[in-house]
């Protein structure tokens, strides 16, 4: 049966369309129950797991249920509270929820997945988080790529450890991006990249990007310019043949980056204001939060305008926020701190962004991660 969501801080439980919010403690009970289904708990244990440090009655279980019974009303056919006389209470949970026919509608899966993809496409985070919510609700299921994308980009990186049900290989373009980001060294990036592309068992659709994209990034990261120029003009003549639409505005992204490394102040002011059109054209709200990181770049390291390169820095984390993005977030601070340290800028910025990235490192456990990722990296990518 599909899960019924809780909401801590708002004290709301979810089920599908239907939101039900309680008091505190009546939100701490349902709770507890929902942990142990059909386990008969006597008022005393439940006094004890509700009120522990408190006094209450009896009468005080009796009252809390008898509410929270009442707000379950709605969802009486998925969840209810039985009374075992003698005993206590248990709660009861329906072993199977009616399955939609359109479950089996080719119309409706084909146009889901053109929805999450238009969604992904112009970083729509709310949406694609309902949409991932309320999947029995409208009658589809989300393929296994959509899933996976989702918890990249809500930042569940630990999931694509502890998953066992999905292969390696189809977790592996996303382990080799969580690895980047926490990796100080590039070239172990890039290696692990490049061997990825030599691996039979890779799925093709993240081999186009490895190829064309990201070894990009990283020769890049790596300073190897003409290596990257080459491949740069390769990758944009397959782009615009195949006219792969969500590559176009990564790729002149990706030439700005390198503009900026190489202090080419020409060709920056041609690129950005191609992109200026570009985002017109394509208006993708990831590609907007790259765009305005790369603006904060060239103010503060070929113009020296720190406060208007904050400003731009700002407003490229908040589309990632608002895209509810996690990867581009800890993607654009390594990008930052990178060209801070690589073009020797000194100012406070760079103490910044270290104690920003020393934030989600305490969050994510970077070192314990990387040690997890790399040794799954090193037994497949041989």
């Amino acid at each position: 049966m599909e899960k019924i969501k809780f909401f801590n801080g708002e004290f709301k439980v979810k089920y599908r369309s239907e939101e039900i919010v309680l008091l505190p403690k009546e939100f701490q009970l349902l709770h507890f129950l929902y942990q142990s289904p059909s386990r008969i708990f006597t008022r005393e244990e439940l006094l004890d797991a509700v009120w522990p440090m408190e006094a209450p009655t009896d009468r005080t279980v009796d009252d809390h249920i008898y509410r929270v019974r009442k707000k379950l009303r709605s969802l009486s056919s998925v969840v209810s509270i039985e009374t075992v006389r003698g005993q206590g209470y248990r709660l009861k949970l329906s072993k199977e929820a009616h399955a939609s026919p359109l479950l089996k509608d080719e119309e409706v899966s084909s146009n889901v997945k053109t929805l999450f993809h238009k969604y992904h496409l112009y970083g729509q985070g709310d949406a694609l988080k309902l949409l991932a919510e309320n999947q029995s609700v409208f009658g589809f299921e989300l393929d296994q790529q959509s899933r996976l994308y989702l918890h990249f980009m809500r930042g569940d990186f630990r999931w694509f450890l502890e998953e066992k049900e999905i292969s390696f290989w189809e977790k592996c373009y996303y382990l080799l991006h969580i690895y980047s980001y926490i990796e100080a060294d590039k070239y172990k990036c890039l290696d692990y990249f490049t061997r990825a592309l030599t691996a039979k068992e890779l799925p093709e659709h993240y081999r186009l990007e490895i190829r064309l994209l990201n070894r990009l990034s990283f020769l890049i990261y790596t300073k190897q310019v003409d290596e990257a120029e080459i491949l740069l003009l390769q990758s944009e003549k397959e782009i615009h043949e195949k006219n792969l639409e969500g590559f176009i505005p990564l790729i002149s992204l990706t030439e700005l980056y390198l503009a900026v490394l190489r202090s080419d102040t020409d060709r920056i002011d041609k690129k950005m204001a191609e992109m200026e059109k570009m985002l017109v054209k394509y208006p993708f709200l990831r590609e907007k939060a790259i765009f305005y990181i790369i603006k904060g770049i060239k103010c503060i390291t070929l113009e020296k305008k720190q406060t208007e390169a904050e400003h731009y820095f700002d407003q490229g984390f908040d589309l990632f926020r608002e895209a509810k993005y996690i990867p581009g977030v800890l993607s654009s601070i390594n990008i930052i701190l990178f060209f801070l340290n690589e073009l020797q800028i000194e100012n406070n910025l760079y103490a910044h962004y270290q104690k920003v990235w020393e934030r989600y490192d305490e969050e994510y456990q970077f070192v314990e991660l990387k040690r997890q990722i790399s040794s799954r990296l090193d037994f497949y990518l041989k």
